[in-house]
């Protein structure tokens, strides 16, 4: 995320920094953030395989962009998160004070990529 989203050097490559870091590029960054804009989209493809290698940093990430997409509104900006997964059966603590909802109808079809 620190090269794709062009942390600054100082970043200090935790979580605490990712929090620290996500949140200015949130709240300030340079994207399109006017109000046809589509904002900033973070995607994650195999979440399932850091997850499985990381539980807690896996699940500290995704609070931590629930919190940034948060204060990012409040200041009408759009941060939003896609998250994709490969075991059906991955399951989460409640991100950002939230339950983690999946889209049954395409963890059910086999045909999915």
């Amino acid at each position: 995320m620190a090269a794709a989203l062009d942390f600054p050097d100082y970043y200090g490559h935790n979580l605490d920094a990712l929090n620290d870091c996500l949140g200015d590029v949130a709240c300030y960054g340079g994207y399109d953030d006017a109000p046809e804009g589509s904002g900033l989209v973070l995607t994650f493809t195999d979440y399932d395989r850091f997850a499985t290698t990381c539980p807690r940093a896996a699940q500290i990430v995704l609070d931590i962009i629930a919190v940034q997409a948060r204060q990012a509104s409040v200041l009408r900006r759009r941060l939003i998160s896609l998250v994709q997964s490969n075991d059906p059966q991955i399951r989460f603590e409640p991100v950002g004070a939230r339950p983690v909802l999946w889209n049954n109808d395409e963890a059910l079809d086999t045909r999915r990529c």
